[in-house]
């Protein structure tokens, strides 16, 4: 498997499907938000609107909500950017869908290389297995000087 840039050629079909999905993607999003759109609704407090009487009425805004180290931020949304975030926030979850769906295709080749390397290694095992002779064992320079011809180290008087 290439270290870098993989020729599209050695890719799947699906592989080759998703990569080009992701790349005309980022070339035609304006923009990429991460996080989940939250529509509030709310009274406003004042007892002579509607909102107060009747909760088919309340308020509604829209937030942006992100977990960050574990704590939720929330962005309010002005009602004329709504369309342009909405657009951004599926454009990330989309990307996001296809690096994941990318990134099993890739989890698949790496199996299959790994499967490949262990079966040509099982063959080539085999036959240097037949061939090969027992080893003759030899003991290290130092360690064939006896015991009795090693002198004594010798101590400060």
């Amino acid at each position: 498997m290439p270290a870098n840039n993989p020729n599209p050629a050695s890719l799947g079909a699906e592989e080759r499907r998703l990569r080009s999905r992701l790349h005309q993607l980022l070339r035609g999003a304006q923009g990429f938000l991460h996080g989940s759109l939250i529509e509030m609704a709310r009274r406003c407090g004042n007892p002579r609107c509607r909102c107060a009487a009747d909760d088919a009425h309340k308020h509604r805004s829209l937030y942006l909500s992100q977990t960050r180290e574990g704590k939720t931020a929330m962005e309010y949304i002005p009602r004329d950017q709504e369309k342009t975030v909405r657009r951004w926030s599926e454009d990330f979850q989309r990307a996001s869908s296809l690096l994941e769906e990318i990134s099993q295709q890739g989890w698949h080749r790496l199996r299959q290389t790994k499967a490949k390397r262990k079966a040509a290694k099982g063959k080539a095992g085999t036959k240097k297995a037949a061939k090969k002779k027992p080893a003759k064992h030899k003991t290290p320079a130092k360690t064939r000087q006896s015991k009795t011809t090693r002198e004594p180290p010798s101590r400060p008087s």
